[in-house]
């Protein structure tokens, strides 16, 4: 279990990289609200309908993109207890920390996230291979 939690949470972060203004993540019902602070940087925060906070962090605009930066933080939608921190520089990760089942706190670096990421695209690769193989 504490596997599954740590992969969700890397997803969860890992899409924060970089993304188009336009482009939301959020569900329907959250709001996402993005407000210019300073020079290139904005300030996020996404908000159920109740108000909670969900999700907070910041944005480094770069062109026409906005990329993840400084440290973000994501509350459970239920508690508001805050399970998951990221700190990215303009777009680039580099650790991220949750809290496990046993409520210890597991902090995974930027080489591990690099090993993540290459992992999780062999194993993609490996499929592709698997049905090339199989089709006649």
């Amino acid at each position: 279990m504490r596997k599954l939690f740590l992969v969700v949470a890397f997803i969860a972060f890992s899409t924060l990289g970089t993304t188009n203004a336009q482009q939301s993540t959020t569900p329907p019902d959250d709001q996402k609200v993005i407000t210019h602070t300073r020079g290139n940087y904005y300030d996020v925060v996404t908000k159920t309908t109740e108000g909670k906070i969900l999700q907070e962090g910041q944005y480094y605009k770069e062109g026409d993109r906005f990329k993840a930066h400084g440290i973000w933080k994501l509350y459970d939608r239920n508690t508001s207890e805050l399970v998951t921190k990221a700190e990215y520089d303009k777009g680039q990760q580099l650790w991220v920390e949750t809290k496990a089942d046993d409520g210890k706190i597991v902090r995974i670096d930027q080489h591990e996230l690099t090993v993540k990421r290459l992992e999780e695209r062999i194993a993609v690769l490996e499929k592709q291979i698997e049905k090339l193989q199989e089709t006649p």
